[in-house]
């Protein structure tokens, strides 16, 4: 009798190069959840780690159990409306676009998507090596001036890019009790009070007195801010040959660059960080910025 070729009677399929890179990107999505995003997400990375069991059983399904998890990753990552998380969501889209070419695509065009993405890649990394090793950077202590840089505010409350500028900003002026600080930023849409008095307040609630923090409250740039900033040391007497810009890690070469452009000595200081994939994706969206500033000077 003939036998059917009914699914239980097919053999698994032997444990391949590719069942291991499947397993390989579940694993590392599900600890890039793990340690990359608040804790309250981590049971996300125990279902992720399910699918993976799963995966490694029922081999033949490896493929689309991987596809699927990453399409789930950018799915959750575009639940935030921070644009960090939204920009890290590349990556996964990223690795399922390599995925599929490499496992169903001919030579040509697994040629030309290794030549685009190799270049790409090699492109982030050079624009990307000076915006890491500015944030890296310490400034000297007891500057004369600090400039924090605005960023958004809900209603009155910092948001949270803004509020890890000031975490910065009052361990600093904590440490350097001589030194000033100009707090930039105007009222954008959305926006209660300006940012500039968003900042002071939380300054104040943090134990840094009033009459050491001075308010730039007009400008909606990064330009802006340390244009009109400048002015604001200048009326008060100083000068800005020794300032200390404070604002996020990946924002401080650019800052820095427009600041010397202008006639400015200033150093970076970074602010407190944000989780890792959000970070990630805020050093992804300063790249295009950097390369913007190089290309256009602006």
């Amino acid at each position: 009798m003939e036998q059917t070729n009914r699914p239980e009677n097919r053999k698994k399929q032997p444990f391949t190069l590719w069942h291991a890179l499947g397993l390989l990107l579940i694993l590392c999505t599900a600890i890039v959840i793990w340690f990359g995003i608040h804790p309250r997400y981590r049971f996300l990375s125990v279902c992720i780690l399910a699918l993976g069991a799963l995966a490694a059983w029922k081999r033949n399904w490896m493929l689309w159990i991987a596809i699927a998890v990453e399409l789930g990753f950018v799915v959750f990552l575009w639940t935030f409306p921070q644009a960090g998380y939204r920009i890290a969501s590349l990556a996964p889209l990223a690795v399922i676009a390599m995925l599929l070419v490499f496992r169903f695509g001919k030579k040509p065009l697994k040629i030309t998507a290794s030549v685009l993405m190799g270049t790409a890649l090699c492109a982030l990394l050079i624009v990307e090596i000076p915006i890491i090793n500015a944030a890296s950077k310490q400034p000297e202590p007891d500057a004369d001036y600090i400039v924090v840089l605005g960023a958004a505010v809900y209603g009155t409350e910092p948001s949270i890019t803004l509020e890890h500028r000031l975490e910065g900003a009052a361990r600093y002026l904590t440490a350097n009790p001589r030194t000033k600080t100009v707090v930039s930023g105007g009222q954008g849409a959305g926006e209660d009070i300006s940012e500039a008095e968003c900042m002071r307040r939380y300054l104040v609630k943090h134990g840094i007195a009033e009459e050491r923090i001075l308010l730039e409250d007009r400008s909606t740039s990064t330009k802006e801010n340390l244009a009109f900033s400048e002015a604001v040391i200048r009326a008060d007497g100083g000068k800005t040959d020794r300032v200390v810009l404070v604002s996020s890690a990946y924002h401080l070469y650019r800052a820095e660059r427009m600041a010397a452009g202008m006639g400015m000595r200033a150093e970076g200081f970074a602010g407190s960080n944000g989780y890792p994939i959000y970070m990630f994706g805020m050093y992804l969206r300063e790249a295009a910025a950097v390369l913007k500033l190089w290309v256009f000077g602006a």
